[in-house]
């Protein structure tokens, strides 16, 4: 495939919750992407300001399913700045008390311990600390539609991870592979004459029953009333019309099994 973005994020500083567990960054390719997401590097940085008298809490690196809240980062040009990132690929991070990240952590694929402070004036700012394989530099590690990566501190007690001198930060670098698509199209037209305004909403699925059917795109047509989307290789479309003329409403038939 090609390669279509490639750019890198950080977190904010995020303070330790005193608590057992703490959901610091998440990645998301959700349904409806048309790339996989490859992670080249993904690192820590952990500031500690006091001595760490209890148990080292461990970063955990997972796949993760059903994740929330969090607050989304703002993934930028990238390193070329005439490159998009697909809006399907996200990145969570938590900004503060108010903005939690949950989830349901998976299979652990790195864990890491950070530093320990027996007293304030051991202090060392180390390197950064590694969140999965450095074989990943070379190798792809994909997250493909419908998949997400999990970064979680997790402390034998609430004392391993205070509020009060830890703090996180979290730095990843990726690309995305264009996957396979074809294409699909058409022209909204109302007794014979294009429509301009209309709503086409495309939907994907996995077979013709519409197994597993998403919301991929809504289209609003312009003055030749065409519209133009794409659906991943293996994957069958469906596309439906609404459109509203004064007080009429008009919904198309629909085009459904589109492969």
């Amino acid at each position: 495939m090609a390669v279509t973005f490639q750019g890198s994020i950080q977190t904010v500083a995020m303070l330790g919750n005193d608590a057992t567990a703490q959901n610091l960054f998440a990645i998301q390719n959700s349904i409806g992407s048309r790339v996989d997401v490859n992670v080249r590097r993904l690192a820590l940085q952990m500031d500690a300001i006091g001595a760490l008298t209890t148990f080292m809490p461990i970063v955990r690196t997972s796949r993760a399913t059903a994740i929330t809240g969090g607050a989304r980062l703002d993934k930028g040009k990238g390193f070329t700045s005439t490159q998009s990132s697909d809006a399907f690929v996200t990145f969570l991070s938590q900004i503060g008390e108010t903005s939690p990240i949950a989830a349901t952590p998976g299979d652990t694929i790195w864990q890491q311990y950070c530093n320990r402070m027996h007293s304030t004036v051991e202090q060392q700012q180390g390197t950064d600390q590694n969140l999965i394989p450095l074989l990943v530099v070379n190798q792809d590690f994909k997250l493909q539609p419908g998949e997400s990566l999990l970064v979680r501190v997790v402390a034998a007690a609430g004392t391993s991870n205070p509020a009060s001198t830890n703090n996180w930060i979290v730095q990843c670098v990726w690309e995305e592979d264009a996957r396979s698509t074809f294409n699909i199209s058409g022209t909204v037209t109302l007794s014979a004459a294009p429509v301009a305004g209309a709503r086409v909403m495309v939907l994907e699925a996995d077979d013709e029953l519409m197994t597993n059917a998403i919301l991929r795109e809504v289209i609003i047509t312009g003055a030749g009333g065409t519209w133009a989307s794409t659906i991943l290789t293996g994957k069958v479309g469906a596309a439906f019309v609404q459109y509203k003329a004064g007080a009429t409403y008009y919904t198309a038939p629909g085009s459904p099994f589109l492969e």
